[in-house]
């Protein structure tokens, strides 16, 4: 009988504390990153699950959970997986960078339903635009007296409330 045994990854401890309050992804502004040393981005994954209220999952739930997609990622990066977890020196988990697309649709799936459509956007349409550049470039663009009508007919208008 062959009994496959589940392995989590080496998490690395830190000495000191990595601060993480850079917001890298505009669009999903509870969502913390920091740098370690060498350069290297990391998220506080223990912050997001607190901010969001979310069950408490444990990373090394997370880490079984997406295996596939985490050697695929540490493959393709030349990365070994002990490069890609991390414990604060205040307790909090923190990830490497490449892993939080998979992290966010993984504990939240609109956000797997967000990442979806601006990939069918890209297959149908050759280009895809976030919420958050659309809204930043209305509002570089178009004057503040139209940015206000807008509003104001989308509030009259039951339709362009949905």
């Amino acid at each position: 009988m062959c009994l496959s045994k589940t392995m989590d990854y080496k998490t690395t401890i830190l000495k000191e504390e990595v601060k993480t309050d850079e917001i890298l992804l505009p669009e999903i502004s509870d969502l913390n990153f920091g740098f370690l040393g060498e350069g290297k981005a990391v998220f506080d994954y223990t912050a997001y699950i607190e901010t969001n209220k979310l069950p408490a999952i444990d990373y090394k739930v997370f880490m079984r959970a997406n295996r596939h997609f985490i050697e695929t990622l540490a493959k393709s990066y030349k990365k070994k997986t002990s490069e890609l977890f991390y414990q604060n020196a205040n307790g909090h988990i923190l990830v490497a960078a490449e892993l939080a697309f998979v992290f966010l649709a993984f504990v939240n799936p609109e956000m797997f339903l967000y990442f979806n459509g601006l990939l069918t956007d890209v297959i149908t349409d050759g280009v895809a635009y976030s919420h958050g550049f659309i809204f930043s470039m209305a509002a570089n663009r178009l004057p503040s007296d139209v940015l206000s009508e807008i509003i104001r007919e989308r509030e009259n208008d039951p339709a362009g409330s949905e």
